[in-house]
C-alpha cells in the first residue's frame, strides 16, 4: 500500500482523553457514559488510562462531547476531562482509523450546562505559535465564550454546546492552516455552578 500523507485541509485526527469524577462510584459512571457513545464513525479504544478516537474531526469531537455530556447528571458531580487532539504526517494515517464518508453526527447530546475550559494550540515545526492562539481567541468570541488569557494556555468559559462548537471551529482552522499540530484541552464541570 502506498504511504498516505496528511496535509492541510485533511481533517483526520486522533484524540486521547481521560475523564475524572469526584465520586466514590466514578468507575461505573465513566463506563456507563462511554457505553452510551455511538462510535460507529470513529476508530475507538479504551484502556486503563483513557480512551482514544481516530477519524474525521467532526466525528471525533462528537464522540468526546457525547461522553462528557452523558456523565453530567442532576446531582451535579464534579467532573474534569483532559484531551489531546493530534494531527501529523506519519504513515499511520490509515492505520487504526475510521474514515466516515459523511459528516452526519450520530450522537444526540443536547444537554446544556456551564463548563470551564483551557486550551492551547501547538503547531508542530513552527517557531511562532502565538498568532494561532490569537485566532483561537477570536473564534471563541464568536461563540459567546468568555476568554481569559493566561500563561501556557487560555481559559474559556461557556455553555457546553458553545464550547464544543468552538472546539470544532478551532480544529477546522487548524486542519486548514497547519500540517501538524497538537491541541491540548481541559474542561471542568464545577458541581452546582454548572447550572448557572
Amino acid at each position: 500500500m502506498q504511504k498516505a500523507k496528511m496535509s492541510k485541509g485533511r481533517d483526520l485526527i486522533s484524540c486521547q482523553y481521560q475523564i475524572s469524577v469526584l465520586r466514590d462510584n466514578f468507575v461505573p459512571m465513566i463506563l456507563d457514559a462511554l457505553g452510551k457513545v455511538n462510535t460507529d464513525k470513529v476508530w475507538a479504544k479504551t484502556g486503563k488510562t483513557g480512551t482514544i478516537y481516530r477519524g474525521k474531526a467532526v466525528h471525533v469531537v462528537d464522540c468526546v462531547k457525547a461522553c462528557f455530556s452523558h456523565i453530567f447528571d442532576d446531582s451535579h458531580p464534579y467532573v474534569t476531562m483532559t484531551a489531546t487532539f493530534f494531527k501529523d504526517n506519519s504513515d499511520l494515517t490509515l492505520t487504526d482509523c475510521c474514515i466516515a464518508e459523511d459528516e452526519m453526527l450520530l450522537n444526540d447530546t443536547k444537554q446544556s450546562f456551564y463548563v470551564l475550559g483551557r486550551m492551547s494550540l501547538f503547531p508542530l515545526g513552527i517557531a511562532d505559535y502565538v498568532a494561532h492562539q490569537k485566532v483561537m481567541e477570536r473564534l471563541a468570541s464568536k461563540r459567546n465564550i468568555v476568554v481569559t488569557r493566561g500563561y501556557c494556555a487560555t481559559d474559556f468559559g461557556g455553555d457546553v454546546q458553545d464550547m464544543f462548537a468552538f472546539l470544532n471551529d478551532v480544529l477546522a482552522y487548524a486542519n486548514e492552516q497547519l500540517d501538524d499540530y497538537a491541541l491540548s484541552v481541559s474542561m471542568t464541570i464545577y458541581g452546582a455552578e454548572a447550572v448557572k
